[in-house]
């Protein structure tokens, strides 16, 4: 286990729980910078501190660095939602579209899921990426009637 609390297997000492499936700063959260912070400064050499400007130019950066990757997250959760949104609006209606495998499909719309940070909406046993989708109509629409001359 790493001496600053975040070990290779995506465990920590305390509450904090590290995602195994994010490396490098992209791990990392707001209780780990602190972490980081005062290990820096317990082992920095005291004849030669940091002096106030170093440090507080080093928590900026910090800061900054996880606050983009604060919004990073926040806009692919944003991102997701609206494709989720987007698919439901589908539920019920003929879509045209590609399959992950390139192949042409066309079919109502009769489920919406998210695999691997990705919407697709299902139609049948065919699986169409929002991204994919290239017409939409009503599955039942009707041409208006035409003949009574009205």
């Amino acid at each position: 286990m790493a001496t600053n609390g975040v070990s290779g297997t995506g465990s920590s000492t305390g509450s904090t729980v590290v995602d195994p499936t994010k490396t490098g700063f992209n791990g990392l959260n707001s209780q780990d910078f602190m972490k980081l912070l005062i290990t820096q400064l317990q082992n920095q050499d005291p004849t030669e501190p940091t002096d106030s400007g170093q440090l507080l130019d080093q928590l900026s950066s910090m800061r900054s660095l996880q606050s983009n990757i604060e919004l990073g997250e926040t806009l692919k959760n944003i991102t997701l939602g609206q494709q989720v949104s987007t698919g439901t609006s589908f539920l019920g209606k003929v879509v045209i579209g590609k399959t992950t495998d390139n192949v042409d499909v066309v079919g109502v719309v009769d489920s919406v899921y998210v695999r691997e940070g990705e919407t697709y909406v299902g139609s049948g046993d065919d699986e169409i990426p929002v991204k994919n989708i290239t017409g939409v109509a009503l599955a039942n629409a009707n041409p208006p009637d035409t003949t009574n001359g009205t």
